[in-house]
């Protein structure tokens, strides 16, 4: 899976439904926690399956520090290569337990992203609790994934995104439509899952 990522790495910032995705993506997790709030500035953020950074890039401004991570070696490298002062841009999987001899470096974050990636993810359940298990007391966790349509098997449900939020121990969960994408004539709507640890 990530060979196909790193295949798509070039070009995928001039993809305008990516393009659309990250700023919708953004827009309705600032409505969420309101970046404008006084705190957000010596905030950290982890930034998990971020691609070439694009929702990072959003977020960076905001915050004191974002930790963008993929498997995709290629995303990682065009996310470095823009060079964004608050942005740590890490090739590797947070999940895997390498990561934890670095723990405070791995952990203690205000909020974890997880844009259009939990869907490919091949544990999905395991992965949210250990990222939840990455959150400081009262930090947020924050996913936007497609519905899942019948019968095909790709996307999330409302219930499965439900379900693995309030097993991973997260609070006030909300879990709703986001925003829609259009493409290749299609409409696909995006869910967001939205917990507090």
């Amino acid at each position: 899976m990530t060979d196909s990522w790193n295949e798509h790495a070039d070009g995928w910032d001039d993809n305008a439904a990516v393009q659309l995705y990250a700023s919708r993506a953004f827009a309705s997790l600032d409505a969420r926690i309101d970046f404008g709030k006084a705190g957000w500035k010596s905030r950290r953020v982890l930034d998990f399956g971020c691609g070439t950074g694009l929702l990072a890039e959003k977020i960076a401004p905001h915050v004191h520090e974002v930790v963008a991570i993929d498997t995709s070696e290629q995303m990682v490298a065009v996310l470095q290569g823009k060079g964004i002062r608050n942005v740590t841009a890490v090739h590797g999987d947070i999940l895997d337990n390498d990561f934890a001899a670095d723990e405070r470096r791995y952990s203690d974050f205000d909020l974890i992203c997880a844009s259009s990636v939990c869907s490919f993810l091949p544990d999905y359940q395991n992965a949210v609790t250990a990222l939840a298990r990455l959150l400081r007391p009262a930090g947020h966790f924050v996913q936007w994934d497609w519905l899942a349509s019948d019968g095909d098997g790709f996307g999330l449900s409302e219930v499965q995104i439900r379900d693995a939020l309030g097993r991973a121990q997260l609070h006030n969960i909300q879990v709703e439509p986001a925003f829609e994408i259009e493409a290749d004539g299609q409409t696909l709507p995006v869910l967001v899952g939205f917990g507090t640890l």
